[in-house]
């Protein structure tokens, strides 16, 4: 059985854990990717000021996750998260779709999220999904090499 649950800063550790083991595979990466490297207490706080969370769960257990927050007349994801063991199941379709009816509810134009360049995969998956490429740019973060990133968004 599956199902989406919103999920608020009391399950900070848990959505701490599912992005941590679902972003190892690009602890690699130049630079490496800063969900790695983000802490409960900072996804905690970021839920106590407005971020908002929605975790998918299968059989009972915890296997994906969205973070969601409102920017203007969009809402903007990020560090959408599949357990490894649970890829293929649908989980990333089901919650940008559960996150796209959020936005709808609350009347907002549209949805978006940034995706890294050296990520082709990720980018096919959301233009199945029915998102566009609206800009790319070179992110440059003191002391880290620059990387390709891909803004997508979709129209509601």
């Amino acid at each position: 059985m599956k199902e989406i649950t919103e999920a608020g800063p009391a399950e900070a550790a848990l959505i701490n854990s599912i992005m941590y083991e679902a972003f190892w595979e690009y602890r690699n990466e130049q630079p490496p990717s800063g969900a790695i490297q983000e802490t409960t207490e900072a996804i905690q706080a970021g839920l106590e000021q407005g971020e908002r969370a929605a975790v998918w769960w299968k059989d009972g257990k915890a296997a994906a996750m969205i973070r969601f927050r409102a920017e203007e007349e969009y809402i903007y994801f990020h560090r959408l998260s599949v357990r490894p063991a649970y890829r293929g199941n649908g989980a990333a379709a089901d919650l940008v779709s559960w996150v796209e009816e959020a936005a709808a509810a609350e009347q907002f134009e549209g949805v978006y999220c940034k995706v890294r360049a050296s990520t082709p995969q990720n980018v096919l998956m959301y233009q199945r999904m029915g998102y566009e490429t609206v800009r790319e740019y070179t992110a440059e973060k003191e002391g880290l090499p620059p990387f390709g990133v891909v803004v997508m968004a979709k129209r509601l």
